[in-house]
């Protein structure tokens, strides 16, 4: 997906290739959209490298930025978006909503209302992409004769369970183990244990 308001795809295409340029390529297909705030310019996001504040993304300090305006009568300008969970979801190759669980309660008992987001975001972030690791656990699968078993060390979210059960059934991987609160209660709520 380019841009979300089809009415600027010529001006958001133009000025993603232009961005491309800048960064050295490879770019084009960066998601952009239109930003209307009243005129007013939009604020930025912040971060805190080594304990100072750093603006980014702006022109300055974050090359990727698409800075042009479209209509400045309108106060209309493009920005690269966030992506969302399920877009990380979907890049890592997991199942739509793999990691929104809706209310979980920890090891120690403390029920979480919902999957934050900010949760999300980092259990997709430490997990792995499962494209590749299909391709490597199919091959693996093929080296082994007899009933194909598998126990998962450091799991995240279920990640290689996954993986393994779809290519060698239900019940294949004996057990997972993971030191995270979030990416354990993902890994549960997709891998109940027996009896529970």
């Amino acid at each position: 997906m380019k841009i979300i308001n089809s009415r600027a795809f010529v001006r958001a295409a133009e000025l993603s290739k232009q961005a491309a340029a800048t960064t050295g390529g490879g770019s084009e297909n960066l998601v952009v959209y239109e930003n209307y705030d009243g005129g007013q310019i939009t604020g930025t996001l912040t971060a805190n490298n080594a304990g100072g504040g750093q603006r980014m993304p702006d022109k300055e300090n974050f090359n990727c930025v698409v800075g042009a305006t479209d209509e400045p009568d309108e106060g209309a300008t493009y920005i690269v978006r966030r992506l969302t969970p399920l877009e990380c979801e979907r890049l890592q190759g997991f199942p739509d909503g793999w990691t929104d669980i809706g209310a979980w309660t920890d090891t120690k008992g403390k029920l979480h209302k919902e999957s934050a987001d900010a949760a999300r975001y980092k259990a997709l972030g430490n997990s792995i992409a499962l494209p590749s690791w299909i391709y490597v656990l199919q091959r693996l699968s093929l080296c082994c004769n007899g009933d194909y078993t598998m126990a998962s060390l450091f799991d995240g979210i279920g990640g290689f369970p996954l993986i393994w059960e779809s290519i060698n059934g239900a019940g294949s991987c004996l057990w997972a183990s993971e030191i995270e609160e979030f990416p354990i209660a993902v890994t549960k709520y997709h891998f109940p244990e027996p009896g529970s």
